[in-house]
């Protein structure tokens, strides 16, 4: 097989893997990429020693008859022309171009001029205490002068004060007077009590007391009436069954002519009570309708494949929708309550209308 045949097969199996390549993208399986590197390299080499191969040049004029071929032991070994190594891309330090090894060593060279600048800096100051403006030690340095408290004994108005508690006065107020005029305790000046002269009380004259008259005597008054009181209220019916959630009409718009409730009627570990019914009256009508009972299973749902799915035991459908009440509440066979009674609010408006769901839940096992 010729060298040129060698060829064009490794280039019809590197066109072929480019195609692949470019089909992939970006997920181009590995064997694949290292496959078209090899082709690549061994076409490069392929392609160089046959442009260093010498070309025989043959005078089509002259045809000379084929040299006899010689014994194999008096054959000498032809001298194989060297095929020059490909000039392969020289890397440098961690496979870097010279740029960037050059910028990397400018960045460390400021970094390294920064570091011994901040050294020099924290050193400096470490030495040098800060100055003020005026050149002089900074006060913050200096402790702060401790105040002494005056104490200034409280004056007796009738009784002057000696002269040796105003002689005390007048030292404290000396030492504290390096204090500025807004921290010097002010002087107090004792204020002067007036005297307060008894008066003489005036002398009673005794009047004559007059003749007293006899009161007339008064009927005992009538004996309080006794106010009844007020009457004692019902207590409330205790139902063992509470309403635990109703639905969201946010997420409840339907297009479905008649009115539907999901009911859900369970024990209070969330488990479906069966045999059980709901009954519903209508305001202003007065209609009145009953469910079948309930199942011992969640056979109730609004859907399965919504985002806002519900599931009961019971579906209530008392009619199509009109303006009004719809009153509902539990009640076993014989149709007696079990729970507090459950109001929805309906309108004739299709753009109102609404599918609802709530939960009676027993309060105790």
């Amino acid at each position: 097989m010729s060298a040129n045949r060698h060829i064009q097969e490794r280039i019809q199996r590197l066109e072929a893997l480019r195609r692949y390549q470019a089909y992939y993208g970006p997920n181009t399986p590995y064997q694949i990429i290292a496959e078209i590197n090899q082709l690549e390299g061994e076409l490069r080499r392929m392609l160089q020693a046959d442009l260093t191969r010498p070309t025989q040049t043959v005078n089509p004029a002259v045809h000379r008859p084929p040299k006899p071929k010689k014994s194999t032991s008096t054959r000498q070994p032809k001298k194989s022309t060297p095929t020059p190594k490909p000039k392969t891309k020289q890397f440098l330090f961690w496979h870097m171009s010279q740029a960037t090894v050059d910028l990397i060593a400018t960045v460390a060279f400021i970094g390294l001029v920064f570091l011994l600048g901040s050294i020099v800096f924290a050193a400096y100051v470490q030495t040098h205490p800060k100055r003020n403006l005026n050149g002089q030690a900074a006060l913050a340095m200096q402790a702060p002068p401790t105040l002494r408290p005056t104490f200034t004994p409280t004056s007796d108005p009738n009784n002057p004060a000696p002269e040796s508690v105003t002689e005390a006065v007048a030292v404290v107020v000396a030492e504290d007077s390096l204090l500025p005029a807004a921290v010097r305790p002010p002087t107090d000046v004792p204020t002067a009590v007036p005297t307060l002269t008894p008066s003489a009380l005036p002398t009673s004259t005794d009047t004559p007391t007059p003749t007293s008259t006899p009161i007339p005597t008064q009927p005992p008054p009538p004996p309080p009436t006794s106010t009844p009181e007020p009457p004692t209220s019902t207590p409330a019916p205790s139902f063992p069954f509470t309403i635990a959630e109703t639905g969201n009409r946010m997420f409840q718009k339907t297009t479905n002519h008649g009115i539907t409730i999901y009911i859900a009627i369970t024990t209070l570990d969330n488990v479906p009570i069966g045999g059980l019914k709901v009954v519903g009256d209508q305001l202003p009508s007065g209609e009145h309708k009953e469910s079948a009972l309930s199942d011992w299973s969640w056979s109730a749902t609004n859907c399965l494949d919504c985002d806002y799915v519900k599931f009961g035991n019971l579906k209530f459908e008392p009619g199509p929708f009109s303006d009004g009440v719809w009153n509902i509440y539990v009640a076993d066979g014989q149709g007696t309550p079990l729970s507090p009674t459950a109001s929805f609010s309906y309108s004739s408006d299709p753009a109102q209308w609404v599918w609802d769901f709530i939960i009676f839940r027993k309060d105790s096992f």
